[in-house]
């Protein structure tokens, strides 16, 4: 009777665990281990993470590429001194005009230096339009800087650096400067300021100029020119962080005679850095 009862009492269990398995399982619950391979259910697989395909880097242009050079005397001495290896990956065209920026008015340095940028290039801004039209070419590079890091003054006012009104004043001139480029149907390329080190044994010209030497200028042109950029049409190239970090780049006479304008070591530098930059940029 006991060997009776007890298989009894088994079978009743067994029926038990069966049921609240069931029921488990009714309300959404795992169903116990040992019942697994056993007709309950299996267990869900975990969702495989789907990896997204790269995006595939930008096609470097057919080379040389048709590039004009716009600006000032930077681009000037740029175009001059460029090494002839340039040639192989660009061609080439100056379209820069010497002491020449595009505020309107008289650059005012704190040493006493002053420039008259209208009397200097009064008609920059069609000539920029005249010549990017005449010379078509894929890649307008607009160097600019030596002179937008001062004081103007206006016929009505001073625009004092890094001030809103002074910020206005250039982004309206430059924001035109690409407007007329972009009427080519040319791609601009914004280079954005290097670190000066003007002498202040420079003789005149080209002059101290100190403000150029502060660096928190260039970098506050830097910051504007990066407002005017859409990366569709119009794009900023970055120089060489050595002129920033090594004197033995940014303060050497062989680069830049007079800290800002370059001779040929320093040209070379700066179009290593520049020419991988515009080849990438979009067609």
């Amino acid at each position: 009777m006991a060997a009776r009862a007890g298989a009894v009492a088994v079978r009743t269990a067994l029926a038990l665990a069966v049921v609240m398995a069931v029921l488990a399982g009714c309300a959404g619950a795992s169903p116990p281990a040992w019942l697994a391979g056993q007709g309950g259910a299996s267990p869900t697989p975990a969702p495989v993470p789907v990896t997204p395909s790269p995006t595939p880097p930008p096609s470097p242009r057919p080379t040389p590429v048709p590039v004009a050079i716009f600006g000032d005397s930077q681009a000037t001495a740029l175009y001059a001194t460029r090494p002839t290896s340039v040639n192989t990956s660009l061609q080439l065209t100056d379209r820069s005009i010497s002491a020449c920026g595009i505020m309107r008015g008289t650059a005012v340095s704190r040493d006493g230096e002053r420039f008259d940028l209208i009397g200097a290039c009064p008609n920059w801004l069609s000539k920029w339009r005249d010549d990017a039209k005449r010379t078509k070419a894929d890649i307008d590079l607009v160097v600019i800087g030596a002179w937008d890091v001062f004081d103007v003054k206006t016929t009505t006012a001073t625009l004092v650096f890094g001030t809103p009104e002074w910020d206005a004043a250039f982004l309206e001139q430059l924001r035109s400067g690409v407007a007329a480029l972009r009427e080519s149907g040319a791609q601009v390329a914004l280079a954005e300021l290097p670190c000066y080190r003007p002498r202040e044994t420079n003789p005149r010209p080209p002059g101290y100029w100190p403000e150029r030497g502060d660096d928190t200028r260039t970098s506050h042109v830097n910051d504007l020119l990066r407002q005017v950029v859409d990366h569709v049409h119009v794009f900023t190239v970055q120089p060489p962080s050595s002129f920033c970090g090594d004197p033995g780049v940014g303060d050497n006479k062989t680069n830049r005679y007079d800290g800002v304008h370059y001779l040929q070591p320093g040209a070379s530098i700066w179009f290593d850095a520049v020419i991988p930059q515009l080849v990438l940029l979009p067609a």
